[in-house]
């Protein structure tokens, strides 16, 4: 019985997939606005060597695997420039340029060191209308709420949030690389959509005006499209464990 470890509840469990004829996994992939380092590719290596444990095992695989290319931001508080927006300025192309650049150059690392690609590569700005969507449902439903500069998840409304990082959210406090928007219910509640100025380059209409995607929408509205809203494994680098993947 193949065993994995379960970050939830902090131990080994026997693995038992939702379909046993086949494993729906989702790997956070690179944000493409620089050369991966081998932090970074740890991540992906391990993704495959769950893979080919898998298919090993005798399992059919469905994965997805995401390139963020929009809506990354410097500050863990919501706050800052798009690193996409960054690179472009400070390398005088455009955010597009910069996103083809590197993802070539991510995909060209990863087949060097024989790592297999998941069956579907999905970009954060080809799916810009599910990602709206999503946001919708969740403010129709009262999970997020607008403010001047965005829309934002409500973190109050989830009892279970911070369990899985083992954030005491009640200690948490701005600082540091996170400064406090006042408007926020609580500092932690993070943006699932950011109101654009005319001057930012990456942007779409949307309910709320123009604007992007937060980073966190982006991984859940992909992974409903093409998994579904409940799937076996979900993996990627330890430092997105809170908020991303929470």
């Amino acid at each position: 019985m193949l065993k994995v470890y379960n970050t939830l509840t902090r131990k080994k469990e026997d693995f038992v997939p939702i379909d046993e004829k086949c494993v729906r996994m989702y790997s956070c992939g690179p944000t493409v606005y620089s050369y991966a380092h081998i932090g970074n590719l740890r991540t992906y290596i391990f993704m495959d060597l769950i893979r080919r444990v898998l298919r090993y095992d005798g399992y059919k695989l469905k994965g997805v695997m995401n390139i963020t290319d929009v809506g990354h931001l410097l500050s863990d508080g919501d706050d800052g420039e798009d690193k996409m927006a960054k690179a472009a300025r400070e390398q005088k192309k455009t955010p597009w340029e910069i996103a083809a650049y590197y993802t070539d150059v991510f995909f060209k690392d990863i087949d060097a060191l024989n790592i297999g690609r998941p069956e579907i590569i999905a970009k954060a700005t080809e799916h810009i209308p599910e990602m709206i969507e999503f946001v919708q449902a969740l403010q129709e439903k009262g999970y997020a709420y607008e403010i001047t500069d965005g829309i934002y998840y409500d973190i109050g409304k989830f009892p279970s949030y911070g369990k899985l990082s083992g954030q005491v959210l009640d200690e948490k406090e701005a600082g540091a690389r996170v400064e406090e928007n006042s408007e926020k219910r609580h500092p932690a509640d993070f943006a699932l959509w950011k109101k654009a100025d005319k001057n930012h380059i990456m942007q779409w209409p949307s309910p709320w005006g123009m604007g992007f995607p937060g980073w966190h929408i982006e991984c859940s509205a992909m992974s409903r499209k093409y998994l579904g809203e409940v799937f076996d494994i979900h993996s990627g680098g330890i430092d997105a464990v809170p908020v991303h993947h929470e």
